[in-house]
């Protein structure tokens, strides 16, 4: 008997650039492509360990919408959720208190009151979130099967700590940082819980100047290193997607890089554009996908990696 395939949605991380991702899951709304599995990291996580769980899209938006126009006490991801002071144990212990700008346990504590349960082992579709140990340099996962008995806020924390920014994160004596600094891309995740089609939403597309355009070079040098990160993020990308599609030949991925241009990654004001490109580019790529038959119980089973 056959069955529709296993989809899973992986988000990458960016920052505030993450909200993109927003707009990829409203194209499967209107699509009625609902994913089985939810993977991210950084901003990615925050999606995953959300919307995964059953927070309703509308819910998540809301807390981008002008104060006067929003209807629902859902999330709302300002700043000061992410730049915390230091805790009063971290006083006595001068190298870590010096590791990062700032302490990432407020966005912890959020999550802990604003997620419907904080156990990945409750959620009713796998959430799993990524993270490095920094000691050990080497990817952890969260989630079940993995190290499931960590709070999905605290995955998240960790897997949200950009290094120099925040202090590494602490979960059981371990000290955790962004889970992009081993990988970009976990679709390899995605693969092993055994997904037949992995839509990966990645906001890390370079900004392309038209021809009569001012030059990059000519914008400043923080210009010049935001473009410089997503190009070699971009290429990192690619070549996992390529990787994943030769080692899995029965799986195919969606990939799903919106055009965001020269968006900051720090500047959540430009939520609507986000989440707009978003929408744009993952609704004309799973379109497509679903006209040649990606999401059908009667799809072939042949490798492809579809832009």
């Amino acid at each position: 008997m056959s069955r529709s395939p296993k989809v899973a949605f992986v988000a990458t991380g960016g920052a505030a650039r993450g909200i993109s991702h927003l707009g990829v899951l409203k194209a499967c709304e209107e699509l009625g492509i609902v994913p089985d599995i939810f993977i991210g990291t950084s901003s990615g996580a925050i999606v995953a360990a959300t919307y995964g769980q059953g927070m309703p899209l509308d819910t998540l938006l809301d807390g981008y919408r002008l104060p006067w126009k929003r209807r629902h006490d859902g999330p709302r991801m300002r700043a000061g959720k992410f730049f915390g002071l230091p805790q009063p144990r971290d006083l006595l212990d001068p190298g870590y208190l010096f590791s990062g700008v700032f302490s990432i346990d407020g966005l912890e504590t959020y999550l802990r009151a604003k997620l419907p349960t904080n156990d990945f082992r409750q959620v009713e579709r796998p959430v799993i979130v990524t993270a490095v140990d920094i000691d050990r340099a080497e990817r952890v996962l969260f989630g079940r099967g993995y190290q499931e008995a960590t709070p999905i806020s605290e995955a998240v924390a960790a897997s949200c700590c950009i290094p120099g920014l925040f202090r590494p994160y602490r979960i059981g004596g371990r000290y955790h940082i962004d889970g992009e600094i081993a990988r970009t891309l976990s679709a390899d995740v995605a693969v092993e819980a055994g997904a037949d089609v992995v839509i990966i939403s990645n906001v890390y597309r370079p900004s392309v100047s038209r021809q009569h355009q001012r030059s990059v070079a000519r914008r400043g040098g923080l210009r010049v290193v935001h473009q410089t990160l997503n190009i070699l993020l971009t290429e990192k990308e690619k070549r996992g997607v390529d990787l994943y599609s030769r080692a899995s030949p029965r799986t195919t991925f969606i990939d799903i890089a919106p055009d965001i241009g020269m968006f900051g990654y720090f500047n959540r004001f430009n939520a609507r554009s986000l989440i707009m490109r978003g929408y744009r580019t993952g609704l004309r790529a799973l379109a497509s996908a679903k006209e040649q038959g990606v999401f059908d119980r009667s799809r072939p089973s042949s490798a492809t990696a579809l832009n």
